[in-house]
This record gives C-alpha cells, structure tokens and sequence, in this order.
C-alpha cells in the first residue's frame, strides 16, 4: 500500500468537507448573527431545534475557525466566526467567580453551571488558535489564565 497517496487523498476528502460542508452549514445556520456565539442545537436541514448554547461548545467552534483559517485558507469570514464566538463567550459565559457557565441562553443568560473542565478547556485553546490567527497577543495571554 502506498500510505503517502492513502493519506494524501484522505486529506484532500476531510479539507473538502470541512470547506465546503461543515464551515458553509454552521455558518449559516448556527452561527447567531443577533447575540454573537453559535447554537449548538441544529438539525441536519438546518433548522434551530433548541436556542440555548452550549459553552464548550462555543469555545471549539471558535477553535475550529481560528484553525481552519490559520492551516487551510485566510478565510476572513472564519476568522469573524470566531472573533463573534470569542466575543460571546467573553459577554456571557464567566461566573463572578472567574468559573465558567456550561450553558447559557440565546442570549447569554446563563442556565447551568457545573463542575466540569469543558468550557474552560475549550474556551483556552479557542483563544489560543485565535491568538495566532488576529495576531493579537492578549487573546494568548487569556488563553493561558484560563488554562
């Protein structure tokens, strides 16, 4: 088996879904263009089943844009998905005491919290990817507080 072919043409198969699949399908149907952040409740057709947000998962959405826009193409469109993304969670997702809410309202009215590490684990390398891709450095030194 030639392995560098197999795995060439499975890279080729993941960078052409995520470009022309998943980016183009949460962009506009998750991606919540009136409170900033994504839902995270899509269905397959892209109707909203359920308006609340999950906070760790706003934080991998701001990862994978920052990411995809520093490994696959200057997507200025991505890098606003997650600016818009970090933005929410820096308004809505922290608890007083630092701690962050593990989901929340359309809005950012938070519902839960819990003890987990999810949001935080997600909300540091979002930041940390979105650091690298602004080239704002204070994005870094966030993500590194968090962690």
């Amino acid at each position: 088996m030639n392995w560098n072919k197999y795995l060439n043409e499975w890279s080729q198969k993941y960078r052409d879904d995520l470009v022309n699949n998943i980016m183009p399908f949460w962009l506009e149907h998750g991606l919540d263009r009136v409170n900033g952040g994504v839902y995270t409740c899509v269905d397959r057709d892209g109707s909203l089943i359920d308006s609340t947000k999950s906070v760790w998962f706003q934080g991998r959405f701001a990862f994978v844009c920052s990411f995809a826009y520093n490994t696959i193409e200057k997507n200025p469109e991505w890098l606003s998905a997650a600016k818009s993304t970090i933005d929410f969670i820096e308004a809505h997702c922290f608890d007083s005491d630092g701690r962050m809410y593990f989901e929340v309202m359309a809005d950012g009215t938070p519902l839960r919290k819990r003890r987990y590490v999810f949001s935080e684990s997600f909300a540091a390398i979002a930041m940390a990817e979105y650091a690298k891709a602004s080239g704002d450095k204070s994005y870094a030194e966030k993500a590194l507080k968090l962690f």
